[in-house]
């Protein structure tokens, strides 16, 4: 029943001591609004998005300036929850009102509920300070439940708003849903002051589902969510990283495991969703193995399982339970030793909107020892179809699994959020699970299987605004950067760090605070069980952001081997010598031969678009004039290391018979010339600050020598040295200038003083 009395409540006796960086958020919050205007708050799941918007929310209410608020959040559960905590952590909060159906959790909260704009009119009528609680379907149009707020607004049945609190703000971008923008604007959602929240201020994705307008020029990536407008948005006044909150112990660390399963009804050439669906038996099974074996080499106790369809998520639980049956006296093996891969006592629950259990079975997840059949579990595993959405509360979750892979962005965010909550009783990482569904035939090893690695990608790639660890691996976003929006992740080099000190509410506004984020990157665990290396990893990341399609096996492997060279030296510039030294199979061309292919296959017009953004990513030299110009740089740094430097006879040649002795004289003959090109010039100082010494070359040559050794322990002469090289060590000159009386000195050299010319 629709109640339209609602009574000013009392905060509960007990509350939250705010941490250090929530206190910071909060006065960073106060002093932006205090005036008016508007602000946004970055933080991660699980670090107090909510308890800060209560404090700001009382102080703005405690100093008169923000008596009448409205608090706006996704979905129904998320309103409840609100509205609780609020009630818990906020004073001043005046008379509560919640604009939706019916519920009994408000209920049970001494809140009253309305569906229309008369009904909330009628229950704010004649007071100035209350706080309304609604979800952003009531500024939908229409004029029940959905739509109530905006057509209060339209009819003038209510006042503006002193302060409207977003919460996931990031979903009132525009693309995500921009029905919900309404908030943005007065003449609907009339407000002195705005404040939005969220952990996701941009998010990415390669399914134009989730992004209506910001799409790039190729269609590649999309920019479902982009918070950067600070017109509609306001200063970023607070922002903390994932990577930082790890750090500081605010959240905990994750690993991604990723597990084979396979899928003997999967055609590739039919290109169907690779997905476990209720009509997969083998997969199924296969799928809640390796949930069962990875659970038990991690020691998860509670995990979340993400599915597309309801009946998808009714078969995986059946099948867990049969097939944990199935694997009674089977074992894993883990540090502690082999586990079992059958638990004691097996939980496993599905639950979605429509389930009649849905409340008592995640109160049961909820509670602190889930319990089957009247004993604790020993493993406990909800199965969920779009249910535990955002912003929703379910401590301590140990994994997750994306048993559909083509989860939404914001799932997959929010879902992360769920399982990086603090554990009250380990540090443990908590695991991500991504299945890799494989046709009959295909290899789990093989990282070039783009198909295969899709859920991977999509996971890293939705992660990229909520983890710099991840956009930091992610290839750059120039080359699919949507048109109109700003795509690059936040120079953090810039950025202050979060003070030890609160800020003054009355100072001058702050500039943003951003703590620096640790770059350490999150362990990837592959199908065998052993971690993936970053190459690996940028490999993944690189050829699946090109989407290579129609590409041979023969040009993917080659083009493995150039991403892997490229980040080992930074570039393509490889020599016929180090092309001979790198693993190659002998039915194909060396990494040398095959980059000359491909500058022959481009002029030819044979090279897909994508195949050349991938080399140009890399730094490939297209024009052979400068491909030569960074190959004798190449051979340059490469003598150097052998050498300790660049001073070698002009008969000097590499091991690939490169003349390089004779290329180093003639740019030594450019640059007395003046026709030499300082970016050469310039590399070849990098290199060797003295490739062309002011000085009798010879006398460098021996330095040189007589340096390197020195570098590496080893005695300036040994047996074998030319008759020049020793009687220089015995006397490298006389009439020497500082600067070369220095350089002797650092190897323990002294030359003779000077004879004077008179005697």
């Amino acid at each position: 029943m629709t109640q339209t009395q609602p009574q000013p409540q009392a905060r509960a006796p007990r509350r939250k001591t705010l941490r250090p960086h929530q206190r910071t958020a909060t006065a960073a919050g106060v002093h932006a609004l205090r005036n008016g205007g508007r602000a946004t708050v970055v933080l991660p799941c699980g670090t107090g998005k909510t308890l800060i918007a209560a404090r700001i929310r009382e102080d703005l209410a405690g100093s008169r300036r923000a008596r009448r608020c409205l608090v706006l959040v996704p979905t129904l559960d998320l309103l409840a929850q609100t509205a609780a905590a609020f009630q818990a952590d906020s004073d001043h909060l005046g008379a509560v009102v919640a604009v939706c159906s019916p519920l009994k959790a408000l209920d049970d909260l001494g809140v009253p509920q309305t569906t229309s704009a008369t009904g909330l009119a009628a229950a704010l009528e004649g007071r100035t300070h209350y706080t309304v609680f609604a979800t952003y379907a009531s500024l939908a149009a229409g004029d029940q439940i959905r739509g109530a707020v905006t057509t209060a607004h339209q009819r003038g049945l209510i006042s503006a708003w002193d302060l409207v609190i977003c919460d996931e703000a990031h979903r009132t971008s525009g693309s995500l849903n921009k029905a919900w923008t309404a908030v943005h604007h007065d003449h609907a959602v009339p407000a002195d002051r705005r404040l939005y929240l969220t952990a996701t201020p941009r998010i990415w994705t390669t399914d134009p589902h989730y992004a209506e307008t910001l799409t790039d020029a190729d269609g590649d990536l999309y920019l479902a969510a982009s918070m950067d407008d600070e017109d509609t948005f306001g200063q970023t006044v607070y922002s903390m990283q994932l990577s930082q909150a790890i750090a500081e112990g605010l959240a905990r660390d994750y690993r991604i495991v990723l597990v084979a399963v396979d899928h003997p009804t999967l055609r590739t050439q039919l290109r169907r969703t690779r997905n476990a669906t209720r009509h997969d038996t083998v997969a199924l099974t296969s799928l809640a193995t390796a949930v069962l074996k990875t659970c038990a080499t991690h020691a998860v106790r509670r995990m979340l399982t993400f599915h597309r369809a309801v009946a998808d998520a009714q078969a995986f639980t059946d099948t867990l339970t049969t097939t944990a049956a199935a694997l009674d006296g089977e074992t894993a093996d883990t540090p502690a030793g082999p586990a079992p891969l059958r638990p004691a006592n097996l939980w496993a629950r599905t639950i979605h909107q429509n389930s009649p259990d849905r409340h008592e079975s995640l109160e049961t997840f909820r509670s602190p020892q889930p319990h089957h059949n009247g004993h604790p579990a020993d493993l406990a595993v909800l199965s969920n179809v779009r249910l535990l959405a955002e912003g929703m509360d379910i401590d301590t979750v140990d994994a997750l699994c994306f048993a559909s892979p083509k989860a939404s962005v914001t799932d997959i965010v929010q879902a992360l959020g769920r399982a990086l909550r603090l554990h009250p009783h380990h540090d443990d990482k908590a695991t991500l699970l991504v299945p890799l569904y494989l046709a009959p035939g295909e290899d789990p090893a093989d990282l070039l299987n783009t198909s295969a690695y899709q859920p991977l990608y999509d996971i890293l790639l939705a992660l990229r605004a909520h983890d710099l660890r991840i956009s930091d691996r992610l290839p750059a976003t120039d080359l699919t950067a949507p048109a109109n929006a700003t795509t690059s992740p936040p120079d953090t080099s810039a950025q202050a760090a979060e003070p030890t000190v609160e800020l003054d509410p009355t100072a001058p506004t702050p500039p943003p605070l951003t703590p620096t984020p640790d770059t350490s990157p999150p362990e990837i665990v592959g199908p065998d069980g052993t971690t993936l290396t970053p190459r690996q990893v940028a490999a993944v990341l690189s050829l699946h952001t090109l989407h290579p399609q129609g590409a041979t096996t023969t040009w993917m492997t080659s083009a493995l081997q150039a991403l892997t060279y490229h980040d080992e030296h930074g570039h393509l510039a490889v020599t016929r010598a180090q092309a001979a030294t790198l693993p190659t199979d002998p039915h194909r061309v060396d990494l040398y031969t095959w980059l000359a292919n491909q500058r022959t296959a481009r002029r030819r017009g044979e090279l897909h678009p994508w195949q050349i953004s991938l080399l140009d990513n890399l730094g490939m030299q297209w024009d052979p004039r400068l491909h030569d110009r960074d190959t004798f740089l190449t051979h340059a740094e490469e003598c150097a290391r052998q050498h300790g430097g660049l001073a070698v006879t002009s008969g000097h040649q590499a091991q690939d018979g490169y003349k390089l002795g004779r290329a180093l004289a003639n740019w030594r003959t450019r640059a007395a010339t003046g026709k030499a090109h300082p970016d050469t010039l310039a590399e070849l100082a990098r290199i060797d600050p003295y490739w062309n010494p002011p000085w009798d070359f010879a006398w460098q040559r021996y330095y040189q020598q007589a340096r390197h050794r020195h570098t590496q322990g080893q005695p300036l002469a040994q047996p074998g040295d030319g008759r020049a090289y020793r009687t220089w060590l015995k006397n490298p000159g006389q009439g020497l200038d500082i600067q070369r009386r220095e350089m002797l000195a650092a190897i323990g050299l002294h030359p003779q003083p000077t004879v004077d010319a008179d005697r």
